[in-house]
């Protein structure tokens, strides 16, 4: 499948790039509750509804000349933000196609595999959401780093980060 103008135009409206080098882009459109971006395109021939496409993956196909119909795992190498969208084919890029056993390899190294397997730093999925919510809404408006360090730092805006 490919993607129209407008549908590539349409993913990038919903980016906002943070202001140095080497910040996150962030991704403002649709959350789903796992804390990832999600993306509708209309249907094409010979399929009934929308296709839901994972704005992360995305770009990075679009970086790499890939098709968006592979299937590779694509991982946040550089910030581990599930709503980073950093591809642009240059060594500032934050997402870097990969496998599935190193995708599981580099989980287990950062201390994020869950008591259930589930992707967690000590976090369950509807705190990941709530993360990924909170620092959409600090780029939003403006990129507001404070709001940023906060979102990352817990799931809870109002709480001040310890360090």
């Amino acid at each position: 499948m490919q993607l129209t103008a407008d549908e590539i135009d349409r993913i990038w409206s919903h980016v906002v790039k943070g202001p140095r080098e080497a910040d996150c882009w962030i991704w403002t459109g649709a959350i789903a509750d796992d804390g990832y971006g999600r993306f509708w395109v209309q249907p094409r021939l010979h399929q009934m509804q929308p296709r839901v496409l994972r704005p992360h993956r995305v770009a990075w196909a679009l970086a790499e000349g890939e098709s968006i119909d592979l299937s590779p795992v694509v991982e946040h190498v550089v910030c581990d933000n599930p709503i980073c969208v950093r591809a642009d084919g240059t060594l500032l890029d934050h997402l870097e196609g990969s496998t599935q056993a190193a995708n599981l390899s580099r989980i287990a190294q950062h201390g994020r595999r869950g008591a259930r397997g589930y992707r967690s730093r000590m976090l369950g999925r509807e705190a990941m959401y709530r993360r990924s919510l909170a620092l959409r809404a600090a780029v939003t408006d403006c990129w507001d780093d404070e709001r940023i360090a906060r979102s990352r730092a817990s799931v809870d805006e109002a709480q001040m980060a310890l360090f």
